[in-house]
């Protein structure tokens, strides 16, 4: 079933509209803090959207999209940076980032937000990515094969009978052997989820008009001369009972989104050449792919030298540290600091505390008293719910990714508080003809 939803944006409230429909509907609890699956979005009891965006339902007929604050984010762009980085720490928190939820009816979705299944395909590719850079698992399996003028393992009776006996044919052998090999279900399924990644990527046209696009389809013919040694057949039925092997953790992840993957398509290939306009309920935590997103061109200017999430004391974690300049960092997805410096003393509360927490201080190779603390925030797109602030910096700088050398130096410092400073980064946007 396909209804067509309403659309908010981050941050928005619900039309007046709507809200004698809503009266029944539980927004009491509703997390808006991250790591958690949001129920309705993260809309709270003042039916306001938070940081999530994607489709769900409200009640049994009545469903919401809700899209980004910042208009034609490149959603794909943002997901490849992300998941360009290499390690179990950064992959388990990029797993926490959205969501799908298959067992509920479909949401009519327009183009805008019509982006989740190439943000699985990548996901996917990704994974895959690094499973085979660390090697095909392998296992033994039992085969039947007519052999010719061989036994192997041992002879099936009936079966050579039936085939070749009675057939006359007396220079084949029926055996059943064991294989110790890589053609095993697991990775069968990963090659059927690779062929139906191949098929949704030809036919998504609006993927086809993206720079990335050729970069997703060298990734694509990689991964399948790897695989090409491969059989692709799997039932349904075998994929489901499919677990993973403790001895091989990282096929878990790779083989759970391989599984949304099918699953997303009911196991045909077929409907794979579809584009398609309806999506389950699905959400994205935009705050928390921002903060990869930031990680990733991070660690890319200055690698060694940035730690990701490191935990502090009663459970708290800082985005980021630089060890060698002995900063400390964080991500904020709120794009009004270069206009508006609304809400950013909260902002200094938070980031002081990490800053005097003895834990991540260890972690930065620092006892100093006061830390030099850095807040980094998307690029100044004017948005009409800014407040104009009249004591501003006026010299802030934004970047498209960070330069070599001292990050300090590229900072514009929060002249209210010493030792604080702040920094742009531009957010890749879809070109609209």
């Amino acid at each position: 079933m396909a209804t067509h939803p309403f659309p908010i944006e981050e941050h928005d409230t619900i039309p007046e509209t709507y809200w004698e429909q809503l009266s029944d509907v539980c927004f009491e609890g509703n997390p808006s803090n991250y790591m958690r699956k949001p129920r309705y979005l993260g809309i709270d009891k003042s039916f306001t959207a938070s940081y999530y965006i994607g489709a769900a339902w409200l009640t049994d007929d009545l469903a919401i999209v809700v899209t980004p604050k910042i208009k034609n984010i490149d959603f794909v762009t943002m997901f490849l940076e992300a998941l360009d980085v290499d390690t179990k720490n950064e992959s388990d928190y990029f797993a926490r980032c959205y969501g799908i939820q298959f067992d509920e009816p479909t949401i009519e979705t327009d183009e805008q937000l019509n982006q989740l299944t190439p943000l699985l395909v990548l996901h996917f590719i990704s994974l895959l990515e690094r499973l085979v850079k660390r090697g095909l698992k392998k296992d033994y399996i039992i085969r039947e094969e007519n052999l010719k003028t061989k036994v192997k393992g041992r002879l099936l009776i009936t079966k050579h009978l039936q085939k070749n006996v009675f057939q006359q044919r007396y220079d084949r052998v029926y055996c059943q052997y064991q294989e110790y090999t890589d053609d095993i279900p697991e990775n069968r399924l990963l090659k059927k989820a690779l062929l139906f990644a191949e098929r949704i990527i030809n036919n998504y046209e609006s993927l086809k008009a993206q720079s990335s696009y050729s970069e997703i389809q060298s990734r694509l013919s990689r991964l399948k001369n790897v695989l090409s040694h491969i059989s692709d057949e799997i039932e349904p039925y075998q994929v489901q009972k499919l677990s993973t092997n403790k001895l091989f953790k990282e096929y878990k992840e790779t083989i759970r989104v391989a599984k949304m993957l099918l699953r997303r398509y009911d196991y045909s290939i077929s409907e794979a050449s579809k584009e398609q306009h309806s999506t389950p309920p699905f959400w994205i935590d935009m705050a928390r792919l921002y903060e990869l997103y930031v990680y990733s061109k991070l660690n890319a200017a200055y690698p060694g030298q940035i730690d990701f999430q490191v935990g502090g004391y009663c459970r708290t974690k800082v985005d980021y540290i630089k060890k060698d300049e002995k900063i400390i960092i964080d991500a904020k997805y709120k794009p009004h600091y270069e206009e508006s410096n609304r809400g950013i003393i909260d902002d200094i509360r938070e980031i002081s505390g990490y800053a005097r927490d003895r834990k991540i201080l260890k972690r930065l190779g620092t006892d100093e008293q006061e830390v030099k603390c850095v807040i980094i925030y998307p690029d100044p797109i004017k948005l009409e719910s800014d407040e104009i602030d009249t004591d501003v910096d006026d010299n802030c700088k934004e970047l498209y990714s960070f330069e070599k050398g001292d990050l300090i130096l590229q900072c514009s410092e929060i002249k209210w508080f010493r030792n604080f400073y702040k920094i742009s980064i531009k957010l890749p946007l879809l070109e609209m003809f």
